[in-house]
């Protein structure tokens, strides 16, 4: 099964201990799996944070799953300059590998990995298979499609695609925040977004649509997009580069009567920051950054961002319209301190949850 050779892989590169055509079957496993790359950044990541700690927990682990996670391994010789070099020790280098496999799995379950590969079981009809790449809150990740098109999930994201993806659609579904630098082809890249469509050949463009969010924005970089609304048969809106599309999605549920009063559709220009920088993409390079937003949409935003649960305790508070940033490696104390400066208000931390009041 690929998912097992992907973590035997995986803890042979952590560990320094994968040979130059071990390195590259990893590669491209991730490639011809996209999925498994969040996996690969996520874990590495922590394997920064945890390696040089105390490892008995994770020993522990070690011998209570090692029979879920089915890891297999070979001391083989590696191949240097076209020489075989046997390792001298090769004890010492069995028992760092088996480390390297206990220290993986520890930070899997210390982590809260979250990955999710949905497959349909073999069966006499072919049906349909689902990859699902997820990012839990407080995290971002890069995916690179089976295209070669590239996406960057924003926190507490998710994207579908099924097995035919590439080859005879390129279909995605989209819940969250996302950068899609989409490779040209002559299949149409589609994103069904929260009631919306989104249709390229080949572009740059960042689409934000959270569920418990006001409204559903397609903010166009580079090319050109097409977008259609459920709810608007009929009506085609195309964007130009730096053009952004937002829909209302509270009227977009209205009762038609309510639709009529108030527009559910604007047409506006990205937001440049005074070095020109496109604030809507910020998060792709892990810069966190308000505008003119209400309190109340600042404190969801940061939810997302730093994994923790906020509640604003007086609702002038909530929308009230704050701006600041842009934060890159600031806690999220250090983050409200800053907007406290500019903006009249008191919070208290415990544990993960925040509340704010006047």
């Amino acid at each position: 099964m690929h998912q097992n050779r992907f973590w035997n892989l995986l803890a042979k590169h952590l560990s320094g201990e994968a040979s130059a055509g071990e390195s590259m079957e990893l590669e491209s496993l991730i490639k011809k799996h996209p999925e498994l790359s969040f996996a690969a950044q996520h874990v590495t990541d922590l394997w920064k944070l945890k390696a040089g700690h105390d490892v008995s927990e994770a020993e522990k682990a070690f011998k209570l799953h090692m029979d879920a996670l089915e890891v297999k391994h070979t001391d083989s010789a590696e191949e240097i300059d076209g020489q075989v070099e046997e390792s001298k020790k090769p004890v010492k280098r069995k028992t760092r590998l088996l480390l390297s496999y206990t220290l993986l799995l520890f930070i899997i379950i210390s982590g809260g990995l979250f990955l999710w590969v949905k497959e349909t079981k073999p069966s006499d009809t072919i049906a349909p298979q689902v990859a699902e790449v997820s990012t839990r809150p407080g995290s971002r990740t890069k995916v690179v499609l089976p295209d070669s098109s590239i996406v960057w999930l924003n926190a507490g994201s998710k994207l579908k695609y099924d097995h035919s993806f590439g080859q005879t659609n390129r279909n995605t579904t989209l819940t969250g925040e996302a950068f899609f630098d989409v490779k040209k082809a002559s299949i149409p890249f589609i994103i069904y977004a929260n009631g919306i469509r989104i249709k390229v050949l080949g572009t740059a463009f960042n689409v934000k649509s959270y569920p418990n969010e006001k409204t559903t924005e397609t903010s166009l970089i580079r090319g050109r997009v097409e977008i259609t609304i459920d709810k608007r048969p009929g009506e085609l809106f195309i964007l130009k580069p730096n053009e952004k599309l937002i829909v209302a999605n509270d009227l977009m549920r209205a009762k038609p009567d309510d639709r009529k009063k108030l527009p559910i559709v604007v047409l506006s220009e990205v937001t440049h920051s005074s070095d020109n920088l496109v604030l809507e993409t910020l998060w792709v390079e892990n810069k966190l950054i308000f505008h003119d937003e209400s309190f109340e949409e600042v404190a969801r935003k940061m939810e997302r961002w730093y994994g923790v649960k906020i509640n604003i305790t007086d609702d002038r508070l909530a929308q009230l319209h704050v701006g600041g940033g842009p934060f890159e490696n600031e806690t999220i104390e250090q983050a409200l301190k800053a907007l406290q400066i500019a903006f009249d208000f008191n919070f208290t931390f415990k544990d993960n949850n925040i509340n704010i009041t006047r």
